[in-house]
């Protein structure tokens, strides 16, 4: 059966598209069409009137559900809205969320072997892989139109030809009769089936793992892939050759990886390589939460890129993208502009509550399962609903217990200790030895290692470790360049308390909202060996800033100023560049010597992978870790290709 959701579209999209139910409820089931036999053993005919069948009884099942709707898309209905006005409303679909599968069924389309294969347009089998060429649109309309034609034809061959001449089952849809909605052009561009698990999973990734094993370097790959730098939002898979992966997030994460790995693994000049590029970028700009215009320009090239590269890829390997999730690519830009962002027509929730169901299923005694799974699944929200509730108590109260001895003591150490995390976050400054300047800085200092003065600190750690090999003079000479007017004599005692964790907040390019990032500074990170992060920082260079993180330090002076600043190992940008290159390619040299960066200067977090080049300092900038990462390089550097085409 599938879970009929119903969802509140005026909730934001942080809840409705967040994981779990997304702030829907479960109204019903509609049940599922078995199939009585398998498909290879009925002939064609036989296959055409069971689909049928099953797209009759989707229509029946949606008008029912719907049955209310097509009047008022007529006549309206009042509602007194936000404005505290009372309008005239008239309903009607603007999207439809859909997999490939449900969308031939939805639509009453003729599926994949088709002549006209598209719900949303009438492209030829043959054309399925143009990219830069649009075709005759369907509409409610047109296709009403060839159905009653069809029915009226005077012999079975003949409507069958008209029917089969536009991709379609002879079935009414029910959404002909409703106002303000289309069937083919509601339906929307879905990244996860399409993109994510369809033409990467499904497709370039199958054909990397073919190459691969043919090539006897799959082994490798794994290798490479479990060395892979850390990143919070990023998946790290250690077993890429011995699972199979289905879930749309986990090909997602490879995909954003696998190109770092075969650069230097495949031939020169491999044509693989800056096709899967050209797919990611269509992928990072299609995601993006805000689409203005010359961003959708952006993305019209790199389409045109792809289908290029696509062309190379099928003359050089053999590769056939003559399949419908290739070609529906070309509507993904008209979807953003009548629709919004494509975040808004994600599958991602309806896939989430699938399992939510599937959970709830198990605890029945599988009979009339409807009512029972409708009872649990209140009894969970209910749960949730508590919980939430009880932790926030006993957030309030901690936070109550903790301020209570300051309220007369120390009204400066009071603001800063429950000073939030970029007005309104949740995460609170951790207790340290020295206390933040303010409590309004984009950065938060965690994981305090040690305390004392830094003539100390260089002596019991600056033989063993060379960050801190004359910490005390290069501090006092890098203290006094950036603060003249601090009077730093030999004899000034520095106080300095060593972090090895910090929180980076900063408005992302994406949306314009508050971001974060984790990064981490550890000789031996949770028993794993050592982990330094790296960070943008301003610059007066021209391009993208980069340093390594090698210690986080607070210092306070003798007239009391706090200085949190990073030692930093800074990255300067190389000319090499691997056996393949590809559009947008950022090859960075870690220098061999410390230097101090003051946290005001650090814009955010960045991930670097290590590359296999002539020296063994050298790294590639990961600029797909999020939407924000691959703006501001993309503006950084123009990603000017560096290989001809």
């Amino acid at each position: 059966m599938f879970p009929i959701v119903l969802r509140a579209l005026w909730l934001p999209s942080e809840i409705r598209n967040a994981s779990g139910n997304g702030g829907g409820v479960i109204i019903g089931f509609m049940i599922m069409v078995e199939d009585p036999g398998h498909s290879k053993n009925r002939t064609e005919r036989q296959n055409y009137e069971f689909n049928q069948f099953k797209r009759e009884i989707y229509q029946q099942v949606m008008e029912k559900l719907f049955e209310t709707i097509w009047k008022k898309s007529w006549f309206g209905e009042p509602v007194r809205c936000g404005d505290d006005v009372v309008h005239n409303l008239y309903p009607g679909f603007l999207i439809e969320s859909l997999d490939f599968e449900e969308a031939w069924s939805f639509t009453c389309c003729r599926a994949n072997r088709a002549k006209h294969p598209c719900p949303r347009c009438l492209v030829s089998h043959e054309m399925l892989d143009c990219l830069h060429q649009f075709f005759p649109l369907r509409s409610s309309e047109a296709m009403r139109n060839v159905v009653e034609r069809a029915r009226c034809a005077p012999t079975a061959a003949q409507r069958d030809k008209l029917l089969m001449d536009h991709g379609l089952h002879d079935v009414p849809h029910f959404m002909w009769n409703i106002r303000f909605s289309d069937p083919y052009l509601s339906f929307i561009y879905d990244l996860l089936h399409f993109l994510e698990a369809g033409k990467w999973g499904h497709h370039l990734w199958s054909l990397t793992l073919d190459l691969l094993e043919k090539l006897g370097l799959l082994a490798e790959v794994t290798k490479r892939m479990a060395k892979f730098s850390r990143w919070g939002n990023l998946k790290h898979i250690n077993d890429l050759a011995t699972k199979d992966f289905t879930d749309g997030q986990t090909h997602l994460d490879i995909l954003k990886c696998i190109v770092y790995i075969l650069c230097e693994i495949l031939p020169p000049k491999s044509t693989l390589i800056p096709c899967i590029r050209a797919l990611l970028k269509c992928r990072m700009l299609l995601g993006l939460r805000v689409m203005t215009t010359s961003r959708q320009l952006v993305v019209q090239q790199c389409i045109e890129d792809y289908e290029k590269w696509c062309k190379r890829v099928s003359e050089d390997y053999d590769k056939n993208f003559k399949f419908p999730k290739q070609h529906y690519l070309i509507h993904a830009l008209d979807d953003v502009r009548l629709k919004g962002v494509l975040r808004n027509g994600t599958t991602r929730t309806g896939e989430g509550i699938h399992q939510e169901v599937k959970q709830h299923y198990g605890q029945t005694n599988k009979r009339n399962t409807e009512a029972q799974i409708s009872i649990r699944d209140e009894d969970q929200e209910v749960v949730a609903r508590t919980r939430l509730l009880i932790d926030d108590f006993f957030r309030r109260a901690s936070q109550t217990a903790e301020l209570e001895p300051l309220r007369d003591t120390d009204a400066t150490n009071q603001e800063a200790d429950v000073a939030q995390f970029k007005q309104g976050s949740a995460r609170r400054v951790p207790k340290s030895r020295i206390p933040p300047a303010n409590g309004e800085n984009q950065w938060i200092f965690g994981s305090p290692l040690q305390y004392g003065d830094s003539r100390s600190y260089e002596d019991l750690h600056g033989g063993n470790n060379p960050i801190y090999r004359a910490l005390d003079p290069r501090l006092r000479e890098f203290l006094h360049s950036q603060f003249p007017d601090e009077y730093l004599t030999y004899e000034d005692t520095i106080m300095i308390e060593i972090f090895q964790c910090v929180y980076i907040a900063y408005q992302s390019k994406d949306d314009w909202t508050n971001a974060e990032d984790i990064l981490r500074c550890n000789s031996n990170w949770y028993n794993s060996g050592p982990r330094y992060d790296c960070v943008l920082f301003n610059s007066d260079q021209p391009g993208v800033a980069c340093a390594r993180l090698r210690s986080l330090v607070r210092c306070q002076l003798p007239s009391g100023r706090v200085v949190d600043l990073a030692v930093v190992q800074n990255m300067k940008p190389n000319k090499w560049r691997p056996k393949t290159s590809w559009d947008g390619c950022v090859v960075f040299e870690e220098e061999v010597d410390l230097t101090f960066l003051l946290m005001d200067f650090v814009i955010r977090g960045a991930l670097l992978a290590h590359a296999q080049g002539p020296s063994n300092s050298l790294s590639y900038l990961v600029d797909v870790v999020d939407g924000d990462m691959f703006l501001r390089v993309l503006n950084a550097i123009g990603h000017v290709c560096t290989q001809k085409s």
